[in-house]
């Protein structure tokens, strides 16, 4: 409890600080940008600060007035008295935010000498403002605050009836003496000082700071565990924040509420929000918001169970670089570390990240993470059946727990001192440590039964009906009146909803029976009757409009289409002449022929791998494609292992191995690809397929002829209707080269031009 309480101050001091120096509109896009990124991303905050200052030359002394003074500078080559004072206080809290307090007091002297000299009363008492409440969150004295704020507000008094500007002033005022009261836990005075906050904003018009101060008070309610009442604020906010479009203030209420429902034990609910805010902080680069956000999910999958999760958050955040500039945050996540690896039963890792969590101890002073480094050992050391470490340990926890009011600590060393006399067969005072632990679960537990998770659930969800369906009754009231009529129409729908119930049962008869039919004829118009291998002869053909598309005749979609996807498909095509498919019925008479031939089909099929293909292009020809991505790989492998199948198919029987193959790529075209497509590749292949059929004739051998379009090759070279004519057209110029197992290039080019 005693760390949750650390960083609940620590976000509530950071929501704060940001609500604090969002008060004022520049004329400048860079101070609004800048004060906009001052929590979210100080670096960046600063560096445009810094970019403002250094481009930007002050205006002289005696060129100013007082109506200059008061404005924004026009020249984007100076800048005004006021507009320096505003870009000093908001490099000053970058600067404080970054971890260097005295680079930012010294800031802040020098703006308020600078409003002293040009007489800005106003932005005077801003700076002193910002000054106590930095002096505040930097040394914590309560006392010393009050005091300058004292001061502060009779400064106030004597000039807020002088001037209206005067009333932001006084709103900043009540908003740190209502910071300062709910950390200081004087809950009656920053509830009283809320209230006169709330009466206030009715004379602010601006939506953002009415959503501040939702925020506001529901971080208050939040950190003093009034659940339902910070539930109401900060949802007011949440769906503010989007109806205004205002993402920076949507990740702050989606970091409390992940808080909220975190500390109510609701995980999932407080998983969704913080997803939600690390999705907007990741946009920007060191934040030091998305290091507490990815933490907070680590602990929240720690919850859970889900101890690998949580160590890869606890790895982003040790990773984070502006983590490095909070040691309480970085030794607090090495201790979340060796936490998990306990549960992982990884003990040697969770003695090394316990280790360097205490080294770094020895610098700071911060009792519940010693509490907590403390408990860890004591239970790393009753894992590994070191029971004195254990009870050694656990006193220590205790020690500390009991100095700084933390049950939660004291619980859980109760637990591990009664594990530890456990071991060491001490069972009496097991048992009396273990009753002092229940007695601590038990009131926790009375504490978090006050409101139940299923109330939680309601009351956000009737908290967020409110807010988001306003006008809801309206409607609702039209809906009773329309529903009257609908009541006189109900019974004639039935009748009609009877009739079409009928028609439907006799039209899905009609369709499932048309279906099988079809899907009986699909199965025998593609394929090849006899060998059953697929058919190419319907390249050409329409499907019937009364052809369903599902995973069962997917693939005859495709029949017609050999090229799926133009643009991606890299592909190898390759017409398979086989001369003992013409002769064999010859041969062997009909009947033996066409066992041959539906075994030589199976055969091949037993072949073929995805996403390869094989189609029966005519008696003796097949059409073979395969995946081809590399373009230069050589057309023998393909022909070699066609030609092996070829052997090995029934080698006892006496039939012609010879083949012929025709070998062409797609694309065929490199720098045009669908300028040729899947027919005029087809009759590319013919030809290829014709000259090789030719070679083999006259040296009775098996041969191949490939056909290579040149890289440059242009497509305007092939924009004829005759293909074979364009081709051959094309191999007289060079533009299509001819690769062949036949050594006269010649030769083959001649029978190409009179095929």
């Amino acid at each position: 409890m005693g760390c949750i309480r650390w960083k609940r101050w620590f976000s509530l001091a950071l929501f704060f600080f940001s609500v604090f120096s969002q008060a004022a509109t520049y004329s400048s896009p860079t101070l609004n940008e800048a004060e906009s990124l001052i929590e979210i991303s100080p670096q960046q905050a600063k560096e445009l600060t810094s970019e403002y200052l250094t481009v930007r030359k002050m205006a002289e002394k005696s060129e100013q007035n007082p109506s200059t003074v008061a404005r924004d500078e026009t020249d984007s080559r100076l800048r005004t008295p006021a507009s320096t004072v505003a870009a000093m206080k908001i490099l000053a809290q970058a600067e404080f935010n970054l971890g260097y307090p005295i680079a930012a007091f010294r800031l802040l002297d020098d703006a308020f000498n600078t409003a002293q000299e040009f007489n800005l009363p106003y932005l005077q008492l801003d700076i002193q403002l910002l000054q106590i409440r930095l002096r505040w969150l930097d040394n914590d004295d309560v006392t010393d605050a009050r005091e300058k704020l004292r001061d502060i507000t009779q400064q106030y008094e004597s000039i807020r009836s002088k001037d209206f500007p005067a009333r932001g002033i006084g709103y900043k005022i009540k908003l740190l003496r209502a910071e300062i009261a709910s950390k200081a836990n004087d809950v009656e005075l920053a509830n009283k000082l809320f209230i006169e906050l709330k009466e206030d904003l009715e004379f602010i018009q601006s939506e953002d700071t009415k959503i501040d101060y939702h925020i506001m008070v529901g971080s208050h309610y939040l950190d003093h565990e009034r659940y339902n009442l910070a539930l109401s604020e900060l949802l007011i906010a949440y769906w503010s924040s989007i109806e205004s479009n205002s993402s920076a203030r949507l990740a702050r209420t989606n970091t409390l509420l992940a808080q909220l429902f975190f500390e109510r034990r609701v995980l999932d609910k407080a998983l969704v929000h913080l997803s939600e805010a690390a999705d907007f902080y990741d946009n920007y680069e060191k934040s030091p918001k998305l290091a507490m956000v990815l933490k907070r999910m680590g602990d929240v999958y720690f919850d859970l169970g889900k101890y690998n999760l949580a160590l890869v958050n606890y790895f982003n955040v040790i990773d984070h670089e502006n983590n490095n500039n909070n040691i309480e945050s970085v030794i607090g996540t090495r201790l979340s570390l060796a936490a998990t690896y306990i549960h992982l039963y990884n003990y040697p890792l969770a003695e090394q990240y316990l280790q360097r969590a205490e080294d770094l101890l020895q610098y700071a002073d911060i009792p519940h993470l010693k509490g907590k480094a403390a408990l860890l050992n004591a239970s790393l050391a009753y894992h590994q059946h070191r029971s004195e470490q254990v009870i050694r340990n656990a006193q220590k926890a205790l020690v500390i727990s009991q100095s700084i009011a933390n049950q939660d600590i004291e619980q859980q060393a109760y637990r591990l001192l009664s594990q530890g006399y456990e071991q060491l067969g001490k069972h009496s005072l097991a048992l009396e440590a273990m009753k002092r632990s229940y007695v601590l679960e038990s009131l926790h537990q009375e504490k978090l039964n006050q409101i139940s998770e299923d109330a939680f659930r309601q009351q956000k969800e009737f908290v967020e009906q409110t807010l988001h369906l306003v006008g809801q009754e309206k409607e609702l009231k039209e809906t009773k009146r329309q529903y009257s009529k609908l009541q006189k129409l109900t019974f004639t729908l039935f009748i009609v909803a009877g009739a079409l119930f009928l028609l439907v049962l006799r039209r899905s008869y009609v369709i499932q029976t048309q279906n099988e039919e079809i899907e009986e004829l699909n199965n025998n118009l593609f394929t090849h009757s006899r060998s059953r291998l697929r058919n190419l002869r319907m390249l050409n053909a329409k499907l019937p409009k009364s052809l369903q598309r599902s995973s069962q005749n997917y693939e005859l979609w495709h029949v017609g289409e050999l090229i799926h996807e133009p643009l991606n498909d890299r592909l190898r095509f390759a017409m398979i002449d086989v001369p003992f498919l013409r002769n064999m019925y010859l041969q062997h008479g009909y009947t033996a022929g066409l066992e041959l031939e539906r075994a030589f089909g199976e055969y091949l099929k037993s072949k073929i791998d995805e996403p390869t293909r094989l189609y029966h292009f005519s008696d003796s020809n097949l059409l073979f494609i395969e995946p081809s991505t590399d373009r230069d790989s050589p057309p023998e492998e393909m022909f070699e292992k066609i030609q092996q199948w070829i052997r090995e198919f029934q080698p006892e029987r006496k039939i012609n191995r010879i083949i012929r193959m025709g070998i062409t790529d797609y694309p065929f075209l490199p720098r045009a690809y669908t300028a040729i497509n899947d027919k005029e590749l087809l009759d590319i292949l013919l030809m290829a397929t014709s000259a090789a059929r030719e070679l083999s004739m006259k040296e009775n051998c098996s041969h191949w002829v490939y056909l290579k379009a040149i890289d440059n090759a242009p497509a305007a070279s092939f924009a004829s209707s005759n293909m074979r004519k364009s081709c051959k057209h094309a191999i007289n110029q060079g533009l299509i080269k001819v690769h062949s197992s036949h050594n006269n290039e010649e030769n083959i080019k001649k029978i190409l031009k009179d095929g």
